[in-house]
């Protein structure tokens, strides 16, 4: 038992790699110089031990408390570029070219594969034909013949139709209608990306940040582990570590990202380890929206409605702006709240009712932009497929919330920003391959995405 425990500690003991810092990046060429810092972890009885909040309690009161570090150490403020430099270093370190930048890799759709003796990503992923993965013949339709990556903002089927919803971004000054993506601003806005995970639910994460997350501006997942490397924070809540108390946690997050984050980015997303985001279509939609130059209220979402009021789903994720968050969190959360509920995408619209609905983002033909399932639910209409009750369930109040005889692949948006439901990673990888173009020449996937 001595014995063992010497070796637990050695191995705890030793310099690992678990981080990069975002040392510069100039506004011109976003070149990036990086620097690897070595973490020297504790022994992990001492972590153990300062993680008893017993023995050492939050410095302030949930959900004001603030994140600890790898060490167990309270006060960690997490560097929300370090995925993107990790990423770019082991991008700069595959291709032997060291001064690759982060356009080079966005450009070169760069997505690491992992093939282990339990997985061969490359055989799953790219070397699986086309309508056989995943996704499915239903699925493959949706991804291919539907949504179109950073594309403009869709145009109505019916000349008669408005270009969006009553309350969209038609509403605001705009330049020709033909000049997509209609871009209101002269810079892309920042966006910040956030996923709620626990350290069983790693290997998803993984699978985010070597496919979608690398593309937000920033991205950090919000654990019960620290490791830099992919992005993830220990932060604790108030109440258990549990699914039956995501209402916590996310209150837990939105503060901490509000204290450390409000001046970085323009816009904060947020949803759980089994969504896939299309960063560059959320990107576009956002430049889209007339926010009043940065004094309108935004709350982002899929909208469905829960015991009489339209929120934003939480599956697919939601986006709030600068002026939501502010008040989300100095005005709401201020305010003690003990309840521990699953419910947090119903309790989020609960709260920022009195300051602001969830936005109307469906497209001018009723599309979906975030969608709650995956991309092979939406593949037929329940007319042409037995569909499950909540699926014929989620086509009809859609078709009635937006007045239009839509359903399956017409209910999805050419520009969707998000699917749901996406349990491993090879999953993750798929979709984003096919609608990125991502796998290499001489793959089945690759040759039939060229």
């Amino acid at each position: 038992m001595a014995r063992s425990k010497t070796i637990r500690y050695a191995i705890w003991a030793t310099t690992v790699l678990i981080g990069l810092r975002h040392i510069s990046q100039t506004s011109t060429n976003h070149t990036h110089t990086i620097e690897i810092i070595p973490i020297k972890l504790d022994h992990p009885d001492q972590i153990a031990k300062r993680r008893n909040s017993t023995l050492y309690p939050p410095p302030k009161d949930h959900p004001f408390a603030g994140a600890r570090d790898a060490n167990g150490h309270w006060g960690y403020v997490a560097d929300p570029y370090s995925l993107r430099n990790h990423m770019l270093h082991r991008y700069r370190t595959e291709m032997g070219n060291l001064h690759a930048t982060m356009e080079d890799m966005l450009d070169a759709r760069y997505m690491p594969l992992m093939d282990r003796e339990d997985v061969n990503e490359t055989k799953e992923v790219c070397d699986t034909a086309p309508g056989e993965g995943i996704e499915g013949i239903e699925g493959w339709d949706v991804l291919v013949n539907k949504i179109l990556v950073g594309g403009g903002v869709p145009m109505p089927n019916n000349a008669q139709d408005p270009r969006e919803p009553p309350n969209g971004w038609g509403l605001g000054l705009h330049p020709a209608i033909d000049d997509p993506p209609y871009f209101n601003s002269p810079k892309p806005p920042k966006v910040f990306c956030g996923m709620y995970t626990y350290h069983k639910k790693h290997y998803l994460l993984e699978g985010a940040i070597h496919s979608w997350a690398y593309r937000c501006d920033g991205f950090l997942a919000f654990s019960d582990v620290t490791d830099p490397s992919i992005g993830a924070v220990d932060l604790p809540h108030y109440g258990a570590e549990s699914y039956n108390n995501m209402w916590q946690k996310v209150r837990s997050i939105w503060c901490y990202i509000y204290m450390n984050y409000y001046d970085q980015f323009d816009y904060f997303h947020l949803g759980g380890d089994d969504t896939m985001m299309i960063v560059d279509n959320l990107r576009n939609y956002l430049w889209s929206l007339d926010d009043e130059y940065g004094t309108k209220p935004l709350y982002i979402g899929g909208p469905y409605k829960t015991r009489g009021v339209v929120v934003c789903g939480g599956g697919p994720g939601y986006t709030l702006n600068r002026v939501t968050l502010k008040w989300l969190v100095t005005v709401a959360f201020a305010k003690p709240d003990n309840t521990e509920d699953s419910g947090e995408d119903r309790l989020m619209g609960f709260t920022l009712r009195e300051f602001v609905r969830c936005y109307d983002t469906h497209d001018a033909n009723g599309g979906m932009r975030y969608l709650g399932w995956q991309p092979k639910h939406y593949g037929k209409s329940c007319d042409e497929m037995p569909c499950s009750n909540n699926m014929a369930m989620q086509f009809r109040w859609w078709q009635k919330y937006v007045n239009k005889n839509v359903s399956g692949i017409v209910m999805v948006s050419s520009q969707a920003v998000s699917f749901h439901l996406l349990r491993n990673a090879i999953m993750l990888k798929r979709i984003h391959a096919i609608l990125y173009k991502a796998c290499p020449k001489n793959t089945a996937l690759g040759d039939a995405t060229i």
